[in-house]
C-alpha cells in the first residue's frame, strides 16, 4: 500500500453513501448473495480495476455486487473509512435497493480497501467511537493482497493513515483482533509483493490461531495492486495480465461454492 504523505484536512465523512450497484447476471434468478466492494488505492484514490472490475467478475459468476467509494485520507480520517463501510453493509441488507440478496452479504477487498475489509470482518470498535450495539459484519471475506497487520508496514505510511496516532496500530490491524465471530476468509496475494505476502500471511496465521476456515494463495508472480490480474484495463490500472495468477478468481469462486455462499 503506497501513500502519500503530504499534511491534509482530516474530517469524518457525512452525507450520504457513495455505491455503485451491478446486480448478478440476469442468467441467476432468486436471491443471490451480495458482495460490497472496497477498492484499493492507498486511501488516495479508489482503483476502478479493483471496484469496477471486481463487480462485472461478480456479477458474471452470480453475485450482486456494490462498490463503495469510502472516504479517503486525503480530506477525511478513521473511522471515516469504516463508518461508511458499516452503514454500507446495513443498506445493502435493509433491501432498498431493490434486490433480493439472500442470507449472505460477503466484503472482498484489495490493498487499503482489504484493511477496512479486514477491520469490519473482525468487528474492530475504535476508542474515539463506542457503539451502542454490536457493529455489523459480513458473512464472509475475500482479501486481495491486504493491509492485515499496520506493523508489518513502515511508519510514514501508517502515520498517515492514522493521522499520527499511532497509538491506535493495535486497533486498526485487522489481524490483531480476529475473535469467534470473524468470518470464513479468502486471501491470496504473491510472492512478489513485499506487503502483500507478510499481511496475508499474518492474517492467515491469527485465523488459523482462532479457529476461523481459511484459504490462502500465494501465487509466484505479480506486484502488489494486479487486482484480476486478466489485462483488462480501468484507467490507469488493471492492464496486466499473468494467467497462472489470474487464476485466484477460479479458485475464490469454487471457495464460495464449497462454503456454502454461492449456489450454481
Amino acid at each position: 500500500m503506497t501513500i502519500d504523505t503530504t499534511t491534509a484536512r482530516r474530517d469524518h465523512a457525512d452525507g450520504a453513501l457513495d455505491i455503485t450497484t451491478y446486480p448478478a447476471d440476469r442468467r441467476f434468478t432468486g436471491p443471490r448473495p451480495a458482495v460490497l466492494v472496497f477498492p484499493g488505492g492507498g486511501y488516495r484514490f479508489h482503483a476502478g480495476h479493483e471496484g469496477e472490475g471486481y463487480a462485472r467478475w461478480l456479477s458474471g459468476i452470480g453475485l450482486h455486487a456494490f462498490v463503495l467509494r469510502y472516504p479517503l485520507m486525503t480530506d477525511h480520517r478513521f473511522p471515516a473509512p469504516l463508518e461508511a463501510g458499516r452503514a454500507a453493509l446495513d443498506w445493502i441488507r435493509a433491501g432498498e435497493h431493490g434486490l433480493d440478496v439472500g442470507e449472505h452479504v460477503g466484503v472482498i477487498g484489495s490493498s487499503a480497501g482489504g484493511h477496512i475489509a479486514g477491520l469490519l470482518a473482525t468487528g474492530t470498535v475504535m476508542s474515539a467511537e463506542r457503539l451502542d450495539a454490536a457493529p455489523p459484519r459480513p458473512d464472509f471475506a475475500i482479501l486481495a493482497y491486504a493491509v492485515a497487520d499496520l506493523h508489518l508496514l513502515p511508519d510514514a505510511p501508517v502515520s498517515f493513515v492514522l493521522d499520527g496516532r499511532m497509538e491506535l496500530r493495535d486497533e486498526l490491524s485487522p489481524a490483531r483482533n480476529i475473535d469467534a465471530a470473524t468470518c470464513p476468509t479468502f486471501l491470496w496475494a504473491t510472492a512478489e509483493d513485499p506487503p502483500g505476502f507478510p499481511n496475508a500471511l499474518a492474517y492467515a496465521s491469527a485465523l488459523f490461531a482462532a479457529g476461523i476456515p481459511v484459504e490462502l494463495h500465494i501465487y509466484p508472480r505479480g506486484q502488489h495492486g494486479l487486482g484480476l490480474a486478466n489485462g483488462v484495463a480501468y484507467g490507469d490500472h488493471g492492464e496486466i495480465h499473468i494467467p497462472h495468477t489470474a487464476r485466484w478468481a477460479e479458485n475464490c469462486a469454487a471457495w464460495l461454492g464449497a462454503e456454502g455462499f454461492l449456489a450454481s
